[in-house]
């Protein structure tokens, strides 16, 4: 229970940032929003304020804003055009799209900057504590307590960055590392070995030097424009990072069995709401991230796939027909259907998987 409630919390708090993103920029340029809605299917809750009729429904994984003459009508058939989103130009129609997404970010940068202000960062050094035996790090002559400052000409702030960026940026072959040992400086190049690991999404491919941090972790209070600063770019790694895996999930370097949905988030956000607020909080701005960047995506019924038809629009010099766009959204609702079956079929496995 304690699971579904964080969970619920979470995606609620993303649902409600994404939609208000939309929202607030519809207002601004001055487009009609007739309703604004936390979830799905029938009411629990509503009221009116103003224009908009604000709704509380049934089935909270997801949400909408509907906008004043969405359809690409003919003017005569609406009675406010100046209110009515299809009469606008394509670049006001990307940015109220774009408002989502550019929410979900602006959230992540403020929650990591609070996180960084009251609390400081906490890193491992890049420090080689141990070496293990055997390894391509031992056969290249990396040493204990080896400082490791760069990785193929990229500058290593910390332990897990050299671990990402080792993961995210292998292909094959060796690697290049730049060393400070007691006053010098100089390069190692190794060459990693592949092995299989279990992670909660299953068995993935990763290479391994063979070294162990050395046991310190470093606090390093800093000021709030610093704070944000770092907020930011946290924020922009992990936003590349994500398109990154998404690439290699349409290349099949990562396997499809890794894709996580529903039920995985809200073992996730149970799991970390375990650990105390402030896990909880960076999950959810790591989240947030996800969801922007998926939105981006240009398929269809997603913000990213809007952003094509609205390209298009901009190109032709007219409106794409709207019958052309219902079949394109209809086709595109059929496909995130079966997404979303296939990937509730990986989360099904992952926990029979776990009890079992």
């Amino acid at each position: 229970m304690f699971t579904i409630i964080v969970a619920l919390i979470v995606i609620g708090i993303l649902i409600f940032v994404h939609e208000l993103g939309h929202f607030l920029i519809a207002k601004k340029l001055g487009i009609k929003v007739e309703i604004f809605s936390l979830g799905f299917g029938p009411k629990i809750f509503s009221f009116k304020k103003g224009e908009t009729e604000y709704r509380i429904c049934a089935l909270p994984l997801g949400g909408y804003v509907k906008l004043y003459g969405e359809r690409s009508e003919p003017e005569e058939f609406i009675e406010e055009p100046e209110k009515a989103f299809a009469l606008r130009k394509p670049w006001e129609k990307a940015l109220v799209v774009l408002g989502g997404p550019f929410a979900n970010f602006i959230f992540a940068i403020l929650v990591f900057w609070g996180i960084f202000s009251f609390v400081g960062i906490y890193y491992i050094p890049p420090i080689v504590g141990e070496v293990l035996p055997n390894s391509p790090a031992e056969k290249a002559g990396l040493q204990k307590g080896d400082r490791i400052l760069e990785i193929n000409g990229k500058k290593i702030k910390d332990f897990q960055e050299l671990v990402l960026i080792l993961r995210e940026e292998y292909k094959e072959g060796f690697i290049t590392l730049k060393i400070k040992r007691d006053d010098k400086i100089f390069t190692i190049k190794i060459k990693p070995e592949i092995r299989e690991e279990h992670s909660m999404f299953g068995k993935i491919k990763v290479p391994i030097i063979g070294i162990k941090s050395k046991p310190e972790i470093v606090h390093e209070k800093i000021d709030p424009f610093t704070a944000l600063l770092k907020g930011i770019e946290k924020t922009w790694d992990f936003i590349v990072l994500t398109f990154k895996a998404i690439f290699k999930l349409l290349t099949g370097e990562l396997p499809f069995s890794t894709l996580g949905g529903p039920l995985s988030i809200g073992k996730m956000a149970g799991d970390t709401a375990k650990m105390g607020i402030i896990p909880l909080l960076y999950f959810t701005a790591l989240l947030s991230i996800n969801l922007g960047v998926i939105n981006i995506i240009p398929f269809p019924m997603l913000d990213g796939g809007y952003l094509v038809l609205y390209s298009i629009e901009a190109i032709r010099k007219k409106p794409i027909p709207y019958k052309v766009q219902e079949m394109i959204f209809k086709i595109g609702f059929v496909l995130l259907i079966i997404l979303a079956i296939a990937v509730f079929y990986n989360d099904i496995i992952r926990i029979f998987r776990l009890k079992f």
